[in-house]
């Protein structure tokens, strides 16, 4: 049994007796009183005296921090030193709390939580994301930040026409495209001004043509209007269906320009959409929560591994950058990561006008760091306030905001 358990023990102990005992006479029981009373005391002072011991620890022995490299804005090891707004935040929290700590780079994000589970870090400082998974095997801390999965696409070459072809496949603006051209023939085939017409065929289909234009047009209409009442309705019909049709022609023409434009959620993307993205290359790397999230996907979509379809794995965000650059028919046209460092990324490896997001999750999962299963429980707590107090001044943010730009 421990000493603080037997601490506790005698603490009870000396409690009940003391109690019992004061029940009895004063002459008779207030030496077994005073004796109960002076070993209460001790107790106290020597468990008072274990605890100062085990927070004092915190500022005698170094804390052991892991953090994932190459992860702007979150951490990455720069000019010989690790920074990041994770590691800035964390060393505020040491300095306030006054903790002395070394700093140990770590491969992945998976691997990260695989040696806080088995105690060899104290605490994991950068953006991982807290999943069901992990949670299973380690304890995060107040989360400070959230990121979502995106995925980023190369943008199209040739975007123009494209477009255009979009615009011309569209179902609505073809039907509605050729209802106009329809009512409007049909109203210049039986108007005065063809019908009247009494030269060669020629003639006649020029006449035909010009009626024709000057419905389309809503110009000339004058022209083209007999006396009769049934011409008027004839025309008045064209102008109310071209008006129709043609208000339904460009709003669906705006509206495809528009969503060329604005990235799709990842809940739309279909098991036809994934084998496209799979077959036109999709990086991800290793021992991420983002590849993860890619292979459940693909075996929600029934996607068997002998098929051929699979992510291109990169180990780094090096090696994948270098994947995405090289330019060869091989080279993944997408790739998936998340929310909070996919811009660094680009911006930093010169790629941010040949990539945008195509997809992205409508939720953010939050972030923070993860504790290591030896860490004291009362250091948890004291972390955590530390967490909650930058969060409520805005001050996380702010690093955030600063790192970001």
């Amino acid at each position: 049994m421990t000493l603080p358990a037997l601490i506790a023990i005698s603490r009870v102990s000396v409690l009940q007796i003391a109690h019992h005992h004061m029940r009895l006479k004063w002459s008779r029981s207030f030496p077994i009183t005073f004796v109960a009373v002076a070993l209460s005391f001790l107790a106290q002072f020597f468990g008072a005296t274990i605890q100062g011991a085990k927070a004092q620890d915190w500022h005698e022995r170094p804390l052991k921090i892991g953090t994932v490299d190459d992860f702007l804005p979150c951490s990455h090891f720069i000019n010989q030193s690790h920074e990041g707004m994770a590691i800035d935040i964390w060393r505020r929290i040491s300095e306030r709390l006054k903790l002395k700590y070394e700093i140990s780079t770590i491969s992945s994000f998976d691997e990260a939580v695989s040696m806080a589970a088995i105690g060899k870090f104290d605490v994991i400082v950068s953006c991982h994301e807290i999943t069901p998974e992990r949670l299973e095997l380690v304890e995060y801390a107040v989360p400070y930040t959230s990121g979502g999965i995106v995925i980023v696409s190369e943008q199209n070459q040739r975007p123009f026409l494209d477009l255009v072809g979009k615009i011309f496949q569209n179902k609505i603006v073809v039907r509605c495209s050729l209802l106009l051209l329809l009512v409007t023939a049909i109203t210049a085939y039986t108007s005065q001004y063809f019908r009247n017409s009494k030269a060669t065929r020629r003639s006649k289909a020029r006449r035909f043509t010009r009626a024709w234009t000057f419905l389309i047009l809503n110009d000339g209409i004058d022209t083209v209007i007999g006396p009769k009442i049934i011409d008027h309705i004839a025309v008045l019909i064209s102008s109310l269906s071209h008006m129709l049709l043609m208000s339904a022609i460009i709003g669906t023409t705006v509206t495809i320009v528009f969503e060329e434009n604005i990235a799709k959620q990842t809940k739309e993307i279909g098991d036809k959409e994934l084998k496209e993205l799979l077959r036109e290359g999709i990086a991800v790397i290793k021992g991420t929560s983002t590849a993860t999230w890619l292979d459940n996907r693909i075996k929600i979509a029934g996607i068997a591994p002998g098929s051929g379809l699979k992510p291109i794995a990169a180990k780094t965000k090096t090696e994948r950058l270098q994947l995405l650059r090289d330019g060869s028919t091989q080279a993944p046209r997408h790739f998936v990561s998340n929310s909070t460092n996919y811009a660094t990324q680009l911006k930093e490896s010169g790629l941010e006008d040949s990539f945008s997001i195509s997809y992205q999750s409508p939720r953010k999962t939050p972030q923070s760091f993860i504790f290591g299963r030896n860490l004291e429980p009362a250091l948890k707590r004291l972390i955590n306030i530390e967490l909650a107090e930058m969060n409520r001044n805005g001050v996380t943010e702010q690093i955030e905001k600063d790192w970001r730009n």
